[in-house]
């Protein structure tokens, strides 16, 4: 991974730079504390400067909850972020010493970055992954806050869906939708971005810095133009939202398509001899990857110190915040009248201006928040007072740090980083969080609140955790929640669909009731026309205003068709 590779790599820049100074500032902070540490013990043992400090000690140092906190980095991804098949590699194809999540490139960055910073632990990747899942199920995610308990509200979010966006399966439910699969990249992609990019609560969660990782560089498609829809994509969605986005397949590329059949930056195409579809890269891919993203991160740190220190009148009171830069985020108000920032003096030698009148025709002050949805109707004419009177409609989404601080809803250690608000009473997503991989573990998150059970009990057939009926037809089991403490007015299952024989037929009943009446009714297929087996979200609204708090509700599962069904998550929430 040559330097002008990483740099082909780096395809767009945030528009909005506060994220990135946000996490500088909380890198800085942990940093010169970290320094502050180091620099006691070493005077405390009369230890020379540059004499290593033991291991044992700065293990206790990282370690101490005193000290400003991490950044904290969500990676958001399916199987191929999870580091599956990662082991395999030119030298051997043995497991070893190597688990998938410490293979995988987001824990190897972990380690990566741990040794640039000499052993000062600054930064937390969270990986947030599951086989088969993309785009969609992590709208479904962060829209209903389903962050394992460990993982706390980031500073960034890496999308790392790509390939499983391109994946077959993808292409199958454009098909079925009868859409085409850019207009279903595109469609998930934007209320993705839409979704992370908008504060949940105002003032308590600023938006993350949002970064777009196209890692696809597959053969789910055979036609090479069609292989190109997701950078296509991500680089539309980018430019239009102003996020920060990169590129690994544009960075080896030409090696791929120079020689297909190499398997050290793509999937082995000709494992069994002939060409074959592949969904997941080996271990060169994840090394290769750690380049990337930790080039690019850094390219953000680097192209921010390069940018002009702030001075405007808007920044004034932002103190909180060291070696502020002056970037197009914090642009200051201006009523279509500039003298775009002339000074002249002694001290910096320019002239005078011959006119001293102010320019007129310049562009106004934006509005706040994200541009209306990019759509085909979405028109040159009406895109400023769409973008207005949505700024005007969530003015309180929009607030600067001043702000906040003034209302007294922020201060500098809890900016952006207060856990999310929960906004379902109970959820649970398989596999996604290590209290949750085993079938013991999701028994014990269920048994609670079930008040009825006939045949159902966790399983994990095919590293396919899940919840599944072994009494045939009528199986059934029953959920209830007393005196409910928020409102629900939705439920959401994610369920695993499959095919063959075992799956013909299969079909789940769900009721969901409070007191005497139903509120919701659906009877939920189990298998496709697919010979893949994959993950589904499907949602059922409630009645009216849905069950609110205070009161009880019931929820009954039945399997009514063919012999099997599999549960693999629950959301039971508000909206």
């Amino acid at each position: 991974m040559t330097p002008d590779r990483l740099q082909r790599s780096v395809k767009t820049l945030p528009l909005d730079w506060t994220p990135v100074e946000r996490s500088l500032d909380i890198l800085y902070k942990r940093l010169m504390a970290i320094q502050s540490e180091v620099d006691n013990y070493k005077k405390d043992k009369n230890l020379k400067s540059n004499e290593d400090v033991p291991e044992e000690v700065m293990k206790r140092i990282n370690t101490n909850t005193k000290l400003p906190r991490k950044l904290n980095v969500l990676v958001m991804g399916g199987s191929v972020t999870m580091g599956v098949v990662c082991h395999i590699n030119p030298v051997t194809s043995a497991t070893g010493k190597y688990s998938r999540r410490n293979c995988a490139w987001p824990g190897r960055l972990s380690y990566f970055f741990s040794q640039l910073f000499l052993g000062y632990e600054l930064i937390d990747f969270h990986t947030l992954a599951l086989g088969g899942t993309n785009t969609e199920s992590g709208i479904t995610m962060w829209d209903y806050s389903l962050l394992p308990g460990d993982v706390p509200y980031p500073d960034i979010v890496i999308n790392a869906y790509a390939t499983n966006d391109m994946h077959y399966n993808s292409v199958q439910d454009a098909i079925a939708k009868n859409i085409s699969l850019h207009t279903s990249v595109l469609q998930l992609s934007q209320e993705f971005i839409r979704q992370v990019l908008t504060p949940k609560a105002g003032c308590r969660h600023a938006p993350p810095l949002l970064i777009y990782l196209d890692d696809y560089l597959g053969n789910e498609q055979n036609e090479i133009m069609t292989t190109l829809l997701s950078p296509q994509v991500i680089n539309l969605m980018s430019g239009y939202y102003g996020i920060a986005s990169m590129s690994y397949g544009d960075a080896v590329r030409d090696i791929v398509y120079g020689d297909t059949k190499e398997w050290w930056f793509s999937s082995h195409w000709y494992e069994k001899g002939t060409y074959d579809r592949a969904v997941h890269p080996h271990m060169g891919m994840h090394i290769s990857m750690i380049w990337v993203v930790a080039f690019n991160l850094m390219n953000l740190v680097t192209t921010y110190c390069s940018l002009p220190p702030a001075v405007d009148h808007s920044l004034k009171g932002e103190s909180s915040i060291r070696h502020r830069r002056h970037h197009a985020g914090v642009e200051g108000i201006s009523k279509g009248v500039w003298d775009y920032g002339y000074k002249s003096s002694k001290l910096n030698g320019l002239p005078s201006l011959r006119d001293s009148k102010q320019l007129e025709g310049g562009p106004r002050q934006k509005p706040r928040g994200i541009p209306p949805p990019l759509t085909e109707s979405l028109s040159l004419e009406h895109v400023t007072q769409l973008w207005q009177d949505d700024s005007n409609a969530n003015a309180n989404l929009w607030k600067t740090s001043d702000e906040c601080k003034s209302l007294g809803q922020i201060n500098d250690n809890n900016m952006g980083h207060e856990s999310l608000p929960k906004p379902c009473l109970y959820s649970w997503v398989a596999n996604l969080e290590r209290r949750l991989d085993n079938p013991q573990r999701i028994t014990d998150k269920i048994k609670p609140y079930i008040t009825s059970n006939e045949g159902w009990s966790a399983a994990d057939d095919n590293n396919k955790l899940g919840w599944v009926p072994s009494s045939g037809i009528g199986s059934k089991f029953t959920l209830e929640f007393k005196k409910i403490s928020q409102p629900i007015r939705a439920v959401t299952w994610m369920i695993m669909r499959s095919y063959g024989e075992k799956w013909e037929g299969s079909m789940l009943r769900v009721e969901v009731s409070s007191g005497d009446k139903i509120l919701a009714k659906q009877d939920i297929e189990g298998t496709h026309n697919k010979k893949t087996s994959e993950t589904y979200n499907i949602k059922m609204k409630l009645e009216g205003d849905g069950v609110s708090v205070g009161n009880d509700v019931k929820i009954t599962f039945e399997l009514v068709g063919g012999a099997t069904f599999k549960i693999s998550g629950m959301a039971i929430c508000d909206h």
